[in-house]
């Protein structure tokens, strides 16, 4: 849908129409009027908002062969607002690739790399990710970025897979993101930049990712010739990964407050931290609290991941 009205393709170009033209074409029967009419219930565009009556109508349309309704009950499938039975799921999914759909060949590729719905071929899988990424999807590019990382159906090539997932991570994939700066840290196909590391894990932790936070935590305890060592930058990224539900970084928050490291001392708050990793199931935790019990003072040096 476009501002005033909805595109339509067609072989002769594409033209507008507005809510009562699309209407008539879904009471008629027309797969494309469907999916369209299905959009808008679903979406809220131009009608009230009735989700189960766009269902019916992306249904309706999907049993028509529209390959973009298959699609995008396959993609709402997937994030969980669609119940579908996984064969259907597949076969919708070759419909919308076969049609050269960018997400049908993401999903048809995720079904051959898991093996759920047909038998697992990492081949086809890595073949559909890459026509699909050529498409300039993301999710593919870092779908087949793992599928180079660790040889399933490509020869195992750690340069092209920091490539794809650099190329993902700058269209705004989060988990592309998160291994761009594990690349950079790790040194892996590409030269160990502390500083890249921690731009493209902040780039994924600004967008949630925990596992990030995390990362920075760490990055920014030890510090390098490209990041210097910045305690409170350190406890900063270790408390949102903490208040995220990391059993790591929860000690480490334990730790800092116990050693007024990168923030103000503070026992209590830290054996707080320590108490909370601990029945969380945090190991690490319940060593440090057997090792020292409730009434801990100074004495201790700065802890260091």
């Amino acid at each position: 849908m476009r501002s005033g009205g909805f595109l339509f393709e067609t072989d002769g170009g594409s033209f507008d129409i507005d809510i009562g033209d699309v209407e008539k074409l879904a009471g008629s029967g027309d797969p494309d009027g469907l999916y369209a009419m299905g959009m808008a219930y679903l979406f809220g565009w131009e009608v009230e908002e009735d989700r189960e009556r766009g269902f019916k109508l992306l249904e309706a349309a999907s049993e028509k062969g529209q390959p973009d309704a298959m699609t995008l009950l396959v993609r709402l499938f997937m994030s969980h607002d669609y119940l579908m039975d996984i064969k259907k799921a597949v076969e919708y999914s070759m419909n919308g690739a076969e049609a050269g759909i960018s997400d049908a060949q993401l999903f048809l590729g995720i079904a051959y790399m898991d093996g759920v719905g047909v038998g697992r071929d990492y081949a086809k899988a890595a073949e559909l990710f890459r026509k699909s990424a050529r498409q300039g999807n993301s999710e593919a590019r870092n779908s087949l970025a793992f599928m180079y990382q660790e040889g399933l159906g490509v020869e195992k090539d750690g340069g092209k897979a920091f490539k794809l997932y650099k190329n993902a991570a700058s269209a705004g994939n989060i988990n592309a993101q998160y291994q761009t700066g594990a690349y950079y840290e790790g040194g892996i196909s590409v030269k160990a930049d502390m500083k890249k590391a921690a731009e493209w894990y902040g780039k994924a932790a600004e967008s949630g990712d925990t596992f990030a936070m995390e990362r920075l935590g760490i990055i920014y305890n030890h510090g390098s010739s490209e990041l210097p060592s910045d305690p409170e930058m350190s406890f900063k990224w270790f408390l949102d990964a903490a208040l995220g539900g990391m059993l790591g970084a929860m000690c480490y928050v334990g730790l800092y407050y116990m050693d007024g490291f990168g923030t103000e001392k503070d026992e209590e708050e830290g054996m707080k931290w320590l108490r909370l990793a601990s029945s969380s199931g945090s190991k690490e935790a319940d060593e440090l609290l057997s090792k020292w019990g409730e009434g801990i003072s100074g004495g201790r040096e700065r802890h260091r991941t």
